[in-house]
């Protein structure tokens, strides 16, 4: 398939997935959950939400796991202060799910180290990624990732939107910077591939990002509407190419970014494009794990749509699951989107199935619970944190 220099054929006949079909998947433990769950249910699992508490939980965020049945909740700084309260928090949440007998919970957060960095203060900071870059080892990338995760995963974490794997090839862009492993694609790779493997090996889920390649843009997606004019060639050679090494060493997670590629589609953004989430994602590259899109309410996206539109557009396009991380009412109205776009017939119910399946079987692969988690010892952990870093 040629994606030229020009916008990929939009009229051009579209193959399904070769992903998981419920229709004609034989039975299974997983294709009977999914058969047995309620479409609120199996459209809760689509979101992963922002919570507001930080002692406690509040209304709002008890609602979402009691009434939306959301499939998972992000923690961002806000929700974060020490060790002993984060997993407080994090056992209420499980206490809740487990009484109601909901599916468990992705728990995420974005700990990169570095400048992104959602680690209680109390705990020593990890490395930026260009710092990890220019020692250029990977067994020392592989142990970051696999004590970050031991790390988070004691605290009660189960996903990381972590590794970045951009290219940091624009030396004016703000947003990304630092948080690149490098400019040279190879080391990217190299480095982003030990980092995820790291990440596995404690039982977290690690999420690659920020696909198709956030590392040449001059604008921050949090703000405004990136563009990039990379045709397919330099994409496919520059930006995907840590994405396609990723996906090929077990890369079971990716996160989508609010980018506009025009040469390569010229009317919709990445989390919104059927050519770059199929065509590109899962054709070309054989990306078979869960797609995440990128905060929903970030003003790349927003600046032209509205999330509950945004969010059914992204699932037809091909997102598995949607990240809201903040505003209770945003989740809400999205939900709701969806539901009636089921009932009106604008998305099937089987797709939703797939989605479904799809995120199932990455909860049993990981092993995702509702076990309550016991209390750490953060002197053990800073001194883990300094023998690692003092080695190199």
């Amino acid at each position: 398939m040629s994606f030229s220099s020009c916008s990929f054929n939009q009229n051009e006949q579209v193959v399904e997935p070769r992903g998981v079909d419920v229709r004609e998947t034989r039975e299974d433990e997983i294709l009977n959950q999914v058969m047995g769950m309620t479409l609120d249910e199996k459209i809760g699992q689509l979101f992963i939400g922002g919570i507001d508490g930080n002692t406690s939980l509040t209304q709002n965020d008890i609602s979402l796991i009691k009434d939306l049945k959301i499939g998972g909740l992000i923690f961002f700084g806000r929700n974060i202060s020490t060790a002993n309260q984060t997993i407080n928090l994090i056992n209420q949440i499980k206490t809740i799910n487990n009484e109601i007998g909901n599916i468990p919970l992705f728990i995420s957060l974005d700990q990169e180290g570095g400048l992104v960095t959602r680690l209680p203060k109390e705990i020593n900071k990890f490395p930026k990624a260009n710092q990890i870059g220019e020692v250029n080892d990977e067994n020392y990338a592989y142990n970051i990732g696999k004590l970050t995760g031991e790390i988070i995963y004691s605290l009660g974490f189960n996903m990381d939107f972590a590794p970045v794997l951009d290219v940091y090839t624009n030396l004016q862009n703000t947003v990304i910077g630092s948080r690149s492993f490098s400019s040279d694609k190879e080391i990217v790779a190299k480095l982003g591939v030990a980092m995820m493997k790291g990440l596995k090996d404690s039982g977290i889920i690690a999420v690659g990002k920020h696909y198709p390649g956030h590392g040449d843009t001059y604008e921050d997606s949090h703000e405004e509407l990136p563009v990039l004019q990379h045709n397919y060639e330099r994409l496919i050679d520059v930006e995907l190419y840590p994405f396609k090494v990723a996906i090929e060493n077990g890369m079971d997670s990716l996160l989508v970014s609010h980018l506009f590629y025009p040469r390569i589609d010229s009317e919709n953004i990445a989390t919104l494009s059927r050519i770059f989430l199929f065509e590109i994602l899962r054709k070309e590259l054989g990306f078979r794990g869960i797609v995440i899109t990128d905060d929903m309410i970030m003003k790349g996206l927003t600046d032209t749509n509205s999330i509950p539109e945004a969010s059914l557009k992204a699932l037809k396009a091909g997102v598995d699951i949607l990240l809201i991380g903040s505003g209770y009412e945003n989740i809400l109205n999205s939900v709701d989107r969806i539901k009636q776009a089921v009932l009106d017939g604008e998305i099937q119910e089987f797709e939703i199935d797939r989605k479904v399946y799809n995120i199932l079987r990455i909860k049993k692969q990981y092993g995702i619970n509702n076990k309550i988690v016991k209390s750490v010892d953060v002197f053990e952990i800073n001194n883990k944190i300094n023998e690692l870093l003092n080695k190199n």
